[in-house]
């Protein structure tokens, strides 16, 4: 085979290598200037041991770099030999050129990437070495080849920064390198994707071996798990901006307005030259027509310019102790330069006013727009196509007669003002959840796919969390993505915001919390773009995802074929390159280094049939269904959730109901007796009422102790079925796969916290392990391993570092054939186990598998 039909090959090498790995979202990124020296990432093949690579061989790997970052120096790869011959991809930011260093000699190859290439997109670079000839190619391209001659070809090779000794150095540029590749004569030797989610150690997917990696960021992390950057408290009533341009949060306070940049993530701030007051309810709005902050007052139809020549804001403002517009929704269009204000809350209404106000004419006005799909509301997420000239509104909590006392609900409508036309229209509701939610108050439409990215949370407690959702303009669907935000909501003494960072791709969420008139908490996450999806909501996957993976493999090989017999026919001219092209990637297919498939299957536990009956479920989150599996969850009221809990809890626990004097304490300590009861009583009614839905549940009062009985064949209750099976359960396969079917939905009354209940989840989570860890230890040895990954899951689910469900999963995962999922169950343990406890796990990954 001549070298052309090789570097061929090398390109359908590599080409088929990248189907297995998301184009954005995995890789490692290089800590780089931003970090002290002995933090700066390093990656070194062979667990920093020397790779004898005799004959022909060649390297390649895809790397992108960061913008907006002040410093761009740095070794992108390293090869030393034993001889102490060096060959460096070394990139200078003064003449922004990549170059191949040999000793201390330019090599004369070098190429150049355009800042839309080397920012926004994967480069494939390739270093190719045969008869004396090194060649270097970039997305394909030929760079040119010289003369080298090595005394020896075993190499250590380093990525980034190195500590090798007379080759040290920490100047590493800022980069996200993914898909190493190595050719050993005209063959793939190795191949690492850099797809690891936690560790320091990067599998080699040919012949497992390992890399090195000091100071890792996994890259696949940072599009699923939020990143707090910035927690600041301003004085007074605070409120913050964002200006997309620049990426700078603007924070504005009594006293100063406090400014951060994302790039490079510094705070600074300015001191007013004269304090003023905040009143509540006061807003923000970065206007980037005039590139101006602007504080919003919307009670007065006001808006103040600030002035940062004079540290002043351009007019005084006037005290006011109520807005009758918290929480509305705001965009600016930029055409007539004007800022729209839609709905809000205050003084028991909610509102579906569209307001309108001129930067230009500093004219306030209220706009009529043909709104008779736009109900009043709150809590709604706006986002708006580029310019404002189309805006879309999602959900909310409100009435149709925006009167707070007559029958307020949560909405899941999209809808979309055409603001040109002035007109409001639905384009369709989403299904109502289980759990209801409402949204941040700004959401991001992405055009490229007609979806939209939005921030949801329960709004029926303190302690709450903001969901990423990814949903489709078109049609009634979404997805969950990323993690978790903490949330702390107190209804108009809160606000959260998602925006969209199109220079540093990601995704900003903003969170404020007001201790009114004292000071304003603000803080600020990020989240690498595009998010990474953790679970199905509603609807399908994305586009592409659905096509099998053997059908892009054949159209590679469909493509590759004639070009390698073209090659292979035509005579060689002159001296072999490596061409290797950064390939389009359109479905993720997962590197498979031990037995497919590596995504860790559910295990088959056949589960029990259930018969049409209504549930109560309380392990996960709280959720009441009837026989025909509709929620009634969005029935209960926050008093009407915790009065249902402590009489079915005391009930089904502890057997023995609770009193009335122990409701008044914990529901209405704040009242009279008398009004305690009558309380009781009107709650009560609507209790019995809704449990009639579910066609059995009747509470009733015995021997001064309030409870609730029920036919078990209509209704099922996890935990009263938990409380029998943990209690008077006889050991063995039934009860472990009875107790798995429950323990499996989470936690009990996950994201559901009273100071009452603190003792009895500690109870409940302390019989769920007991139970659990006595079946793990006396099944007997034939039962099905997957039996056994399932008990040490659930284990996990109550004590996330647990030593012993740690040595049954991982010993089990080995017996199963597959080890690197064992490897990556222990990381995922290991840092879990430093995050609590502040010290590295001290077993290790052998002694747990022995």
């Amino acid at each position: 085979m001549n070298m052309c039909a090789y570097k061929a090959l090398l390109f359908l090498g590599v080409l088929l290598a990248g189907f297995s790995s998301p184009v954005k979202s995995q890789g490692l990124v290089f800590s780089s200037y931003d970090q002290v020296q002995e933090k700066r990432t390093s990656l070194v093949l062979n667990n920093n041991e020397p790779l004898c690579l005799d004959g022909n061989f060649g390297l390649s790997f895809d790397f992108t770099f960061f913008p907006d970052r002040s410093v761009y120096y740095g070794y992108l790869v390293r090869f030393i030999n034993n001889h102490n011959q060096n060959i460096d991809l070394i990139y200078n930011h003064r003449d922004r050129k990549f170059s191949v260093i040999v000793g201390d000699v330019y090599a004369q190859l070098d190429f150049q990437l355009d800042s839309t290439d080397l920012f926004h997109h994967w480069n494939t670079c390739a270093l190719n070495y045969d008869q004396q000839m090194l060649g270097l190619s970039i997305n394909g391209k030929d760079c040119g080849s010289k003369k080298i001659v090595l005394k020896d070809q075993c190499f250590r090779i380093f990525f980034g920064a190195s500590q090798l000794h007379n080759f040290k150095t920490s100047d590493v540029p800022p980069m996200q390198v993914k898909g190493i590749a190595l050719y050993k004569d005209k063959k793939m030797e190795g191949f690492w994707p850099l797809n690891e989610v936690a560790g320091e150690n990067a599998m080699d997917s040919i012949r497992h071996r390992v890399a090195t990696v000091s100071n890792p960021v996994w890259a696949t992390p940072l599009h699923q798990q939020w990143q707090l950057l910035q927690t600041l408290t301003v004085k007074g009533n605070g409120s913050y901006a964002f200006d997309p341009l620049e990426e700078e949060v603007y924070m504005a306070g009594a006293d100063s307005i406090h400014h951060f940049l994302l790039r490079d993530r510094s705070l600074r701030a300015e001191a007013l030259s004269r304090p003023v007051y905040l009143s509540p309810g006061f807003q923000s709005v970065y206007n980037p027509v005039d590139r101006t902050l602007y504080s919003v007052h919307i009670d007065q139809k006001e808006l103040a310019a600030w002035q940062r020549g004079s540290h002043s804001w351009d007019m005084p403002f006037d005290s006011v102790d109520i807005t009758q517009f918290w929480q509305t929704n705001k965009f600016i269009r930029n055409s007539e330069n004007a800022l729209y204000v839609l709905g809000g809350y205050g003084q028991l209404k909610y509102k579906n006013l569209v307001q309108r106000f001129s930067f230009g004419t500093r004219k306030w006005e209220a706009v009529q727009v043909q709104q008779n799909d736009y109900k009043p509301r709150y809590l709604s997420a706006l986002g708006t196509t580029p310019g404002g000239d189309t805006a879309y509104l999602l959900g909310g909590y409100g009435s149709d007669n925006g009167e707070q006392m007559l029958n307020p609900r949560y909405y899941y409508d999209l809808l979309q003002f055409d603001v040109k036309n002035n007109s409001i229209k639905k384009l369709y509701s989403l299904p109502e959840p289980a759990e209801p939610f409402v949204f941040a108050s700004s959401m991001v439409i992405d055009s490229s796919d007609h979806s939209y990215y939005a921030l949801t949370f329960p709004n029926d407690r303190f302690r709450s969390r903001l969901q990423l959702i990814k949903g489709s303009l078109s049609n009634p669907e979404f997805q969950l993505a990323g993690d978790t935000i903490p949330y702390a909501f107190l209804d108009n003494r809160s606000a959260a915001d998602l925006y969209y960072c199109a220079r540093s791709h990601q995704l900003l969420a903003i969170t404020q919390i007001v201790d009114r008139d004292k000071g304003t908490e603000i803080r600020i996450y990020t989240l690498a773009f595009p998010p990474g999806q953790l679970s199905l909501s509603a609807g399908g996957n994305t586009a592409g995802a659905n096509i099998p993976w053997w059908v892009w493999l054949l159209g590679a090989i469909i493509i590759i074929v004639p070009v390698i017999y073209y090659l292979y026919r035509r005579p060689a001219k002159q001296p072999p390159v490596v061409a290797v092209v950064a390939p389009p990637v359109p479905a993720q297919v997962e590197d498979v280094p031990e037995k497919a498939p590596t995504k860790e299957p559910e295990t088959p536990l056949k589960e029990e049939v259930m018969p049409d009956r209504a549930s109560l479920l309380l392990f996960g989150e709280f959720q009441v269904l009837d026989k025909d599996k509709n929620a009634l969850t969005h029935l209960f009221s926050p008093l009407l959730k915790e009065m249902l809990l402590l009489i079915v809890i005391h009930t089904a626990w502890s057997g023995k109901g609770i009193s009335s004097e122990k409701l008044y304490e914990i529901l209405w300590h704040d009242k009279s007796e008398r009004d305690a009861r009558n309380n009781r009583s009107v709650n009560m009614v609507k209790l019995k009422a809704i449990l009639e839905k579910l066609g059995s549940g009747i509470i009733l009062r015995e021997e001064g102790r309030w409870k609730m009985t029920y036919d078990p064949s209509l209704l099922w209750v996890d935990l009263a079925e938990f409380s029998t099976l943990v209690k008077n359960g006889t050991p063995g396969m039934q009860r472990v796969l009875a107790l798995l079917k429950i323990v499996k939905e989470g936690t009990f009354l996950f994201r559901t916290d009273y100071s009452w209940l603190e003792d009895i989840k500690s109870d409940i989570s302390s019989k769920a392990l007991d139970v659990l860890l006595m079946e793990m230890n006396g099944l007997p040895p034939t039962t099905s391993p997957e039996i056994f990954i399932e008990i040490a899951n659930a284990i996990f689910i109550f004590d996330p570092i647990h030593e012993e469900a740690l040595r049954t999963k991982c010993k089990y995962l080995i017996q199963q054939g597959r080890p690197s999922i064992a490897k990556s169950v222990y990381e995922k343990f290991s840092k879990d186990y430093r995050h609590m406890y502040g010290e590295t796990f001290h077993i290790n990954f052998q002694e747990i598998i022995a």
